[in-house]
């Protein structure tokens, strides 16, 4: 068993290196990376004005992903980026620390062309740390969303959202306020690198003390 186990220990990070080599190839172009950057297939990384956090990961599959423009875009620390995802600048985007971008997610802080005869809209796109966006949610220029915001799957948010809220619809509004326990960084959790699972596991077992008692 403690070969077995050895044996796929030695096969991850000898996986995880593969992916940090391939990283540093894909973002080749990227004028600042931080460290533990890991790409996932092959993402279209070529914005002249970039710089990416520590312990980026980017993945690129299904849907080709795609980071560019001549605007200013900067990523924060622990970000995920998933397949097919769009953040395409000509101004600036700025994307905090703990973000995860679900697939075919499209951040823009231009609409390209203007209607009625009117001119089209450059305006910078911010989202706070923390802040999970759903699958193929739309983030249109000018946004500023707010900390460990929830955006939920195919809405697009054409205003600014607080924090700690879930945002839903078309255009997106806030559904409810979210609660999370002190010292919660990130509205997305998992059992695998969340930077709270003690609280979690805390959180556990006061509801099992109280069920027993």
């Amino acid at each position: 068993m403690d070969l077995e186990r050895r044996r796929i220990e030695a096969q991850w990070i000898a996986a995880e290196y593969r992916q940090r080599a391939r990283g540093r190839w894909s973002l080749r172009k990227v004028g600042r990376v931080g460290r533990k950057a890991i790409v996932l297939g092959w993402p279209t990384v070529d914005a002249t004005d970039c710089e990416l956090g520590d312990d980026v990961k980017i993945w690129s599959g299904h849907r080709k992903t795609l980071i560019s423009g001549w605007g200013r875009i900067r990523v924060g620390d622990r970000v995920f980026i998933n397949c097919g995802s769009v953040v395409l600048s000509v101004l600036e985007i700025t994307i905090g620390d703990d973000v995860a971008l679900a697939n075919e997610v499209y951040v823009m802080d231009s609409n390209s062309h203007g209607v009625e005869g009117r001119p089209h809209v450059e305006a910078p796109v911010r989202i706070g740390d923390g802040t999970w966006v759903g699958a193929r949610a739309m983030i249109l220029p000018g946004v500023t969303i707010g900390r460990r915001v929830v955006v939920a799957a195919g809405s697009v948010v054409t205003r600014d959202v607080p924090d700690d809220c879930l945002v839903a619809g078309n255009p997106a509004r806030v559904v409810r306020v979210l609660d999370y326990p002190a010292g919660c960084r990130r509205a997305w959790h998992d059992e695998f690198g969340c930077p709270c699972p003690k609280l979690v596991d805390v959180d556990v077992d006061v509801k099992v003390e109280e069920q027993t008692a």
